[in-house]
């Protein structure tokens, strides 16, 4: 157990104000030891959701109560009284509510007090008393979804995407099932791979920063690594593996061939978690499925010759009608619009 760790740091995650650094700081608290997840899922746990906060006037003794009977079910050794929370003075504030929760907690921990009985009997007693959950997460068209899983892992969905997962302690793995696009920043744990799957193929963590792009309507499902290295293969051959490093781009053909190419521009594949809209060598008709997904919008490319120039563009802040008006120069051609309903033909037709 870390004694240098600032307790406040679970404070600011459970409250959703958690800053880049104290990600960082909480990932590396992760993988110092196992039990530290189950702590942060007691927190979880007592804080409830969001949407509970907003509904109800918070007891912190009610709250401390929670984390005391989680503990208790996940098998830690609990032997002094918690009549130092009791003492706390109730407060309708959610920030005063988790900073005195977690100074709670972290003085417990400091002081030994999350000892564990044993590793095995944590992971029996979470499979009885926590049963594992289906999530779902959709990012509709227009719009990007940001998601922190229970491991601490982030996940920003692009437009058009779909993630499902299975979160409960005691679970071997980590696998989340992706229809679409993500950026993933995965919190490491060689005990419990992280893997992404999607249209037959996995993307398994080894340390890694990386985006998964999955649309059903690409030619390919392709992995572009940031940080670490990430293995890739078809869901079916499990021993043919391709080994991504930093700036690798891993790319599966429709026949499982999985292709890498070395110095791919990152930045570029990354850019649309900045709010960025990147063509880059698309047909038209490609380019005019990402503006539909970036803006909402059905798209189409009303003449066969048209659909198949290739196009590079990159866009921040443009209005849709922007857009739209900078690839009818390139291509020559103009584009109507009928509602949600638009069509790029030639122009003087």
């Amino acid at each position: 157990m870390s004694d240098t760790f600032d307790w406040r740091i679970i404070d600011r995650e459970v409250a959703g104000e958690a800053s880049s650094a104290d990600h960082d700081a909480l990932r590396r608290w992760l993988a110092e030891d196992p039990r530290h997840e189950q702590l942060l899922l007691a927190m979880r746990a007592a804080a409830g959701s969001s949407d509970a906060m907003s509904r109800q006037r918070w007891n912190v003794d009610a709250a401390w109560s929670r984390v005391a009977s989680r503990m208790d079910d996940i098998g830690v050794v609990r032997p002094l009284a918690l009549h130092s929370a009791r003492r706390v003075q109730r407060s309708t504030s959610r920030r005063a509510v988790f900073r005195r929760v977690g100074v709670a907690a972290g003085a417990l921990a400091a002081a030994s007090l999350i000892a564990l009985v044993g590793r095995g009997s944590i992971t029996r007693a979470s499979r009885a008393v926590t049963p594992s959950a289906m999530h779902e997460v959709v990012a509709a068209k227009g719009q990007q979804t940001r998601i922190t899983l229970h491991d601490g892992t982030r996940v920003v969905l692009n437009a058009g995407s779909r993630l499902r997962y299975t979160e409960g302690p005691g679970r071997p793995t980590r696998d989340v099932e992706l229809d679409g696009e993500g950026y993933f920043d995965v919190v490491h744990d060689a005990a419990r791979p992280f893997r992404v799957h999607a249209r037959g193929n996995v993307a398994e963590d080894l340390g890694t920063r990386f985006v998964v792009r999955a649309y059903q309507d690409s030619r390919h499902v392709e992995v572009v690594v940031e940080e670490g290295r990430v293995s890739l293969r078809r869901d079916s051959v499990p021993d043919a593996a391709e080994l991504l490093g930093p700036g690798q781009l891993g790319r599966v053909e429709l026949d499982g061939t999985v292709t890498v190419v070395d110095s791919a521009d990152v930045d570029r594949w990354l850019s649309w978690t900045r709010g960025a809209l990147v063509l880059d060598g698309l047909s038209l008709a490609e380019a005019a499925n990402e503006i539909g997904r970036r803006f909402d919008a059905h798209v189409e490319v009303g003449d066969s010759t048209l659909a198949t120039r290739r196009i590079s563009a990159r866009f921040r802040d443009e209005s849709l009608p922007r857009v739209l008006d900078a690839l009818a120069m390139a291509v020559g051609a103009r584009w109507t619009r009928d509602g949600q309903r638009i069509v790029i033909t030639k122009a003087g037709r």
